[in-house]
């Protein structure tokens, strides 16, 4: 059997990545501690959040009163009512943009648990990690916070390019990869793959990493959204790294 043209190669592996939350949220579905995992920070965050919001709500509310009695405004005119609309869709939007932020720092701590969990299942399954000692979880955590500040300065790098016509592709290209790097990063970290080989992971396997940071990006831009796709990006980022476990050509054909 022949090899198929290298062009179809890569927009087969970039439409695997495309599709890896898809993939991700079936595997999550069936799968009951995959799930829980997925379900207990959103279900914490929600409680807390609407709960903080409603206090928030009701003290911005009399608040707002306070000022409508100082500019002499009657409660039940039209103005007020109207400036009362304005105020409840801004107190909606910060809202929303907030609750995604609140969400991921409270999801952090089930991320990684997460990503363990889901090795087994991607194809082949990552092979387990043997029990690390203090030493080893020191080690990893430097890992981690170089790659952090890799990712940042990275980031910041895209941010000021994007503005520039033709650079600006290229800087969009590396936002995709720089999120996809955050989730293939978990079972990389967890076996001490260095900063310099989560790059060149990224460099070898540039379509599919491209393709899942689009999709990935894609459903974080929709507030509140966003926070039921985090175990999305979590799980598609271990299934990925499983995935390329095979051979170049594998992969890209299946």
């Amino acid at each position: 059997m022949s090899t198929p043209p290298k062009h179809f190669l890569r927009i087969r592996s970039f439409v695997y990545g495309l599709k890896l939350p898809v993939e991700a949220f079936k595997l999550i579905i069936k799968k009951k501690s995959l799930l829980m995992l997925s379900l207990i920070p959103i279900a914490i965050t929600i409680v807390l959040y609407f709960y903080v919001i409603s206090v928030a709500q009701a003290k911005a509310q009399t608040i707002l009163i306070e000022y409508f009695e100082m500019w002499g405004l009657a409660l039940d005119g039209a103005l007020a009512f109207v400036l009362q609309i304005i105020f409840n869709i801004l107190l909606f939007l910060i809202s929303a943009l907030t609750f995604t932020f609140i969400s991921t720092m409270i999801a952090s701590p089930f991320n990684d648990m997460l990503a363990e969990k889901s090795e087994r299942f991607s194809s082949p399954p990552l092979a387990e990690v043997k029990n690390q000692t203090l030493k080893d979880q020191i080690r990893l955590v430097g890992i981690d916070l170089i790659k952090t500040i890799a990712a940042t300065t990275a980031g910041i790098f895209a941010l000021v390019f994007s503005w520039v016509p033709i650079l600006n592709i290229i800087a969009m290209v590396i936002t995709f990869l720089l999120i996809s790097f955050q989730y293939v990063s978990y079972p990389q970290t967890r076996r001490s793959v260095k900063l310099k080989d989560g790059l060149r992971f990224l460099g070898k396997h540039m379509f599919s990493c491209t393709g899942f940071g689009l999709s990935v990006s894609f459903l974080f831009a929709i507030p509140i959204l966003s926070s039921f796709a985090l175990p999305l990006a979590v799980v598609g980022g271990t299934l990925l790294v499983g995935r390329t476990q095979k051979t170049e050509t594998q992969f890209l054909l299946k």
